[in-house]
């Protein structure tokens, strides 16, 4: 397993090119997964450096992947909408990237598939694996304190956002006047402590060291806004779904062991993301993880759809939802 880190870039910056990268074909995979060769098909996975990648590794750690002829090269980027690029361009055969980057994509036309859930958070405050810190004592103590506040998020009109937006409107609170400054996550802590910024939306495994320094926790972005509903999806191109469906359907199948493994097993969660990720132990046992579910929650699909639409990051909802599905 390799693990390696793709460039910072953004959705919007690379549509063109995606458009045209996506005729190129995919990676070439010789050997199919149910086919008499003991060769495993090597695939490129790309995701973010987050606790809800674990999964991920420990499917490579405990053998899941290649018990289903999958040999697996994962790369990290700073966020989902830099994943979906290179899934599409056929650098990487699937990726990971959040729900409102996902729909984003999809209503601009590019040909991305989903294939599985990630993530979900969770129901109650102190389990989610997101939070809204802000720095004790400097005049946000209660979240009605965070109206016309300058929040950093990891990418702008993206998933923070819409889970702010929502947690507020959840809370009876104004979002019209929030500003938003884009940083990378590991960045927000020092921009916090320079008053750069009001609050910052992390997510693990920068919650708990936050919260060990100090920081106020004043709002639970996921479980304020989408309880328990899927957050983020694994993803393919439409090319590599049509060349390839039974490795599509091997790494759906995967998947869902993998995240039913990960559920039942925590520890190992905790122990691959330390030892495979490069968590802080120090913090490990602290980390909220968030939800690994298999349903692929059209419900969730919707609500996160409505809510991009009203807050402006996509112009219209989807007209068919299971048909954003992979076959």
């Amino acid at each position: 397993m390799n693990a390696r880190t793709l460039p910072k870039t953004t959705l919007g910056g690379l549509l063109m090119g995606t458009l045209l990268l996506s005729a190129c074909g995919s990676a070439d995979a010789e050997t199919e997964p149910g086919t008499n060769s003991e060769e495993a098909v090597e695939i490129s996975v790309g995701t973010l450096n987050g606790i809800l990648s674990a999964p991920l590794f420990l499917g490579v750690s405990e053998g899941i992947f290649e018990e289903h002829g999958l040999d697996v090269d994962i790369s990290f980027a700073d966020g989902g909408a830099a994943v979906i690029p290179a899934v599409l361009s056929g650098e990487y055969q699937f990726g990971y990237s959040n729900t409102v980057s996902q729909l984003a994509a999809l209503g601009e036309g590019l040909p991305l598939q989903l294939v599985h859930p990630s993530w979900a958070p969770h129901g109650e405050f102190e389990d989610d694996d997101h939070g809204l810190l802000t720095l004790p004592d400097n005049g946000f103590d209660e979240p009605e304190d965070l109206e016309g506040a300058n929040i950093a998020v990891n990418t702008l009109q993206n998933i923070g956002e819409v889970h702010i937006r929502t947690a507020f409107d959840n809370l009876g609170l104004d979002h019209s006047d929030l500003t938003w400054t884009q940083l990378p996550f590991s960045d927000m802590s020092e921009a916090l402590e320079r008053g750069d910024v009001d609050a910052i939306w992390v997510s693990e495994p920068f919650l708990a060291p936050g919260l060990d320094a100090g920081y106020e926790w004043l709002i639970a972005p996921g479980a304020q806004s989408f309880p328990e509903q899927v957050g983020g999806f694994w993803s393919t191109s439409e090319t590599f779904a049509e060349e390839s469906p039974e490795v599509v359907e091997s790494f759906r199948e995967a998947m869902t062991e993998i995240n039913d493994f990960a559920g039942e097993n925590p520890e190992l969660v905790r122990e691959v993301a330390v030892e495979e990720m490069g968590f802080d132990a120090d913090y490990i046992d602290d980390v909220n993880l968030p939800m690994f579910p298999n349903d692929n929650d059209i419900d969730a699909l919707e609500d996160y759809a409505e809510a991009a639409v009203e807050f402006g990051i996509i112009d219209e909802l989807p007209e068919d939802y299971e048909a954003l599905f992979a076959d």
